[in-house]
């Protein structure tokens, strides 16, 4: 995991630099603060980790980043690996 960690205080607000990766094994997207957390997402209802909405921009993002990614549109038309 090479990305630092910046916090910037304003007001009310911290800034975290933070990494995302899609794992294509479990279908889950990571995300991770060094020296924070490891925390995932999913788009299975079943999971405790089913977060759709926050699912769907996360995948979005990674595309838009040329990453791996699950297809965020509802249709499901597959992965990019």
């Amino acid at each position: 995991m090479g990305w630092g960690l910046a916090v910037k205080h304003q007001r009310k607000t911290a800034r975290l630099d933070v990494g995302i990766w899609f794992n294509s094994n479990t279908g889950h997207i990571h995300l991770a603060a060094k020296d924070h957390f490891i925390s995932t997402v999913s788009a299975d209802p079943a999971s405790r980790r089913y977060h759709p909405n926050l699912y769907r921009k996360l995948a979005a993002a990674l595309r838009d980043a040329d990453c791996p990614h699950p297809n965020p549109s509802p249709e499901g038309e597959g992965l990019k690996e």
